[in-house]
């Protein structure tokens, strides 16, 4: 199954973005780090030397009252806030005129001293003095009392603390290239496709059938650029042909009329049968008008909605516990779930809606209608002041998002023949995906250098373009009807179809309670407790989910399609994503465990995501034939949101009882216990009559 027909030209475009954006970002960088490595040294010492002299003088303060300096109380409670103000420096100190370390936090005094015993303290040292101590900068302040000196201030600082804040922006420098390099792609295969490719599908398709003589047609094409310029000039042959048809055709009527000969008039007449059986024009002297509308037509505004709303994801439930105020009979942690449900069950109920009013509408109607309640979300949860309104706003962008998702895989459905279905749904899971990878990785990035508020408020200006381009690009153009819409009785005709039921229960379901309850509500709560992992480290973490089912989901569906073992490879899926879930409670890392944990349900769903939706046609297709395989998809995207809904609710009934790290083991052994199952029953799958049983119904 070839998902997505545009890939080898997503490929090619990313391979030239790459050539084109890579080299000069990677050269810019480098001169902005190396420059910024200069400036910064400087302005450390600065600010290291600034704490020195305020340090000093509240000790020479407390000493000129007569407290002797060996005696001073309150210093370790005193030097505390000072480091944690600063992160850049790792410890205070306070020496005697020999060097004998006083007092110190941040480190062993054992230790300084034994560094200290080697410098030159005796020598005479009135203004601050900078010491390399192993892996330290010491800034030494001298403390003075009545012109005479009795010790010194020390303000270490972190060497590798210069060559780590490179590392970070250098990362976060990746991580805005990599967005930029999908960004750029993705409107370079939107330019290519809607001014290039498409109009000269139209043109291929219009020469097909001048090709056989039908020059009734016309490519309706209007653009001003190079290729409409082509367009023009053939539609103006092919007018020019019809042109000389009517010239030829009147003539014929002449000679036939004015003729007296019935020999030459039979002779005519069989020229004109001759040329009306070879070549067809239209009848009324206006071409009809040929264009041709594509999946890849809504791609581009699909991948920014999903962009806005994927900002978000790695830093939400943060947001939610800043916002937390107590609702009666609910734990903490359910509050900070809770929002995170109703978003995905407001999607499940609004969804079915949706889908009929974009048969009804039409998509760019119902892509611009829920854009209203989207935008309105995203602006007011930037403005929340408490969890209640947060959960209001999430729920407008629910329903916004419904509708989006709903328009778009409708426009897809009208405009895919039936044998190109499945690239149209590629088309969708490919925006979608890179959205992902774009929207995880730069919201990390703007949330901490701008905070959560302005980063939603990024996220209502994507949708505002996104509102432009639908505008301007898609037609309102009534839809055509697909068939019959489905009752409620196939729906329980398909749950009734045992194969189905169980792809749901143990398949579809816990992929969701893993997605949900683990990456999107667990992993932001657990990694936010280990305080040297900040916003955009815990962003480029999860990052790793969406990269790996980009990367392994076309492989994927080949291999499948090849081999035809596609139970096995939910299966196996199911299985790896369990496993993934329970690692922390095997390996004594936890940060690193988190990282293979978001890597392994990657692999799962990139394994499972393709296969699942291909066994559809075989498992039902009796349900297919009666209902369509579109709805059939429809309910089981339908279905899929219980496991949405329930995730983060299960996840945060786990946390008072196991505890964070504690609850995502648990998560994944409910999860691996029904991939479990599901691999069982999977060997029955292709058992037994079941496609004759399922014509007897």
């Amino acid at each position: 199954m070839t998902l997505d027909r545009t890939r080898p030209l997503f490929l090619r475009l990313l391979l030239l973005v790459i050539l084109v954006l890579v080299p000069p970002v990677g050269w810019i960088a480098h001169e902005a780090t190396d420059e910024f490595s200069r400036g910064l040294v400087p302005e450390m010492d600065k600010k290291a030397e600034a704490i020195g002299r305020d340090l000093e003088a509240s000790v020479e303060r407390a000493v000129g009252y007569g407290i002797p300096l060996d005696q001073l109380q309150g210093v370790d409670q005193f030097f505390a806030p000072v480091l944690a103000a600063n992160p850049e420096l790792r410890y205070l100190a306070i020496t005697d005129r020999s060097g004998k370390v006083l007092f110190a936090e941040g480190a062993e005094p054992a230790a300084l001293e034994s560094v200290y015993g080697g410098a030159d303290f005796t020598a005479d040292m009135d203004h601050p003095r900078k010491f390399t101590l192993g892996a330290f900068i010491d800034m030494a302040q001298p403390l003075t009392i009545k012109g005479s000196r009795i010790g010194h201030v020390h303000v270490g600082m972190d060497q590798d603390y210069v060559r780590g804040r490179l590392q970070e922006i250098l990362i976060d420098l990746g991580v805005v290239t990599l967005v930029a390099l999908l960004v750029a792609v993705e409107i370079l295969l939107f330019v290519v496709t809607f001014n290039i490719t498409g109009p000269m599908r139209v043109v291929g398709v219009v020469m097909d059938r001048v090709r056989r003589g039908d020059f009734s047609c016309s490519a309706g094409i209007t653009s001003d650029d190079e290729v409409g310029r082509f367009v023009h000039g053939f539609n103006s042959a092919i007018r020019l042909a019809d042109q000389l048809f009517r010239r030829l055709e009147a003539y014929i009527d002449e000679v036939k009329a004015a003729h007296f000969d019935q020999g030459v008039v039979e002779k005519v007449r069989d020229i004109e049968s001759r040329v009306r059986f070879l070549f067809r024009f239209s009848r009324n002297g206006q071409p009809e008008i040929i264009n041709e509308h594509q999946a890849t037509d809504i791609r581009l505004p699909l991948f920014l909605f999903v962009f806005a709303e994927e900002i978000s994801r790695s830093f939400m439930p943060l947001y939610i516990r800043d916002l937390y105020a107590p609702i009666p009979g609910l734990s903490p942690e359910m509050v900070m779930g809770l929002p995170i449900a109703v978003f995905m069950l407001v999607i499940a109920l609004a969804s079915p809606s949706a889908s009929l009013m974009a048969n009804r509408l039409g998509a760019r109607r119902v892509f611009l209608i829920g854009l209203v309640p989207a935008t309105i979300g995203f602006v007011m949860s930037g403005l929340a002041v408490s969890v209640y309104d947060l959960i209001l706003w999430r729920l407008s962008t629910a329903l916004g998002y419904a509708f989006i998702t709903m328009a778009c895989q409708g426009y897809i459905a009208q405009v895919s023949k039936q044998q190109s279905r499945t690239q149209g749904l590629g088309v969708y899971v490919g925006a979608v995906l890179t959205a992902s990878v774009c929207g995880t990785g730069i919201g990390g990035v703007l949330a901490e250098r701008m905070g959560y508020r302005v980063t939603f408020l990024v996220a209502a200006a994507l949708t505002v373009v996104t509102a432009v381009l639908i505008w301007r690009l898609l037609d309102s153009a009534q839809p055509v009807a697909e068939g019959p819409s489905p009752r409620k009785r196939d729906f329980l005709r398909l749950l009734r179809n045992w194969r189905f039921s169980a792809l749901v229960a143990f398949a579809a379901i816990p992929s969701k309670i893993a997605l949900t309850g683990f990456l999107f509500f667990l992993v932001p709560l657990t990694l936010s407790r280990n305080t040297s992992l900040d916003l955009g480290d815990m962003a480029r973490m999860m990052m790793a989910y969406p990269v790996s089912v980009v990367l392994l989901s076309p492989l994927v569906a080949r291999f499948a399609d090849r081999v035809g073992w596609r139970a096995g490879l939910v299966a196996v899926g199911g299985l790896i994503g369990g496993a993934g879930l329970i690692l922390p409670s095997f390996w004594g890392e936890p940060v690193m465990a988190m990282q293979v944990a978001i890597l392994l349900l990657g692999i799962s769903h990139g394994l499972s995501a393709s296969p699942q939706l291909a066994m559809i046609p075989d498992l039902c297709w009796t349900e297919c034939r009666a209902i369509g395989q579109t709805n059939v998809l429809a309910f089981l995207r339908l279905a899929e949101r219980i496991g949405s809904f329930a995730g983060p609710l299960l996840a945060a009934a786990l946390i008072p009882v196991c505890g964070y790290e504690g609850a995502v083991v648990a998560l994944g052994w409910v999860v691996l216990a029904m991939a479990v199952v599901f691999a069982l029953m999977s060997f029955a799958y292709h058992a037994g009559p079941h496609i004759e049983a399922e014509w007897d119904e």
